[in-house]
């Protein structure tokens, strides 16, 4: 943890606004939270506001919208492949148990 928080220390102050915006942006749009979640980037990023190398106020803002147009784009391209995700591989075998989820969620 010391050495990523090196690293950003090392970065400009926009660039950090960009590597937690791009970690959050990546977490709810893509799934990449399951290697690196946002929040800790979001958590390493308030480690250097607390340090005084970037602003609590703008890091929130940053890691808000990221956050925001993350779950839009990861809501869009569910809309759209999700169907498709839900009637392949796996998944089709337990069409059964899918449909009855399904309909929990419609209801």
């Amino acid at each position: 943890m010391d050495a990523i928080i090196n690293w950003l220390s090392g970065l400009s102050g926009i660039a950090v606004y960009g590597v937690v915006a791009a970690l959050v942006f990546a977490e709810d749009a893509l799934f990449v939270g399951f290697v690196i979640p946002g929040e800790t980037a979001v958590v390493l990023g308030g480690v250097l506001a607390g340090q005084d190398r970037l602003s609590v106020y703008w890091l929130a803002l940053v890691a808000a919208l990221a956050a925001v147009a993350g779950d839009s784009v990861g809501y869009a391209v569910g809309r759209r492949i999700g169907p498709g995700v839900l009637g392949a591989g796996p998944l089709r075998r337990r069409r059964e148990r899918v449909e009855r989820a399904r309909e929990m969620v419609r209801r």
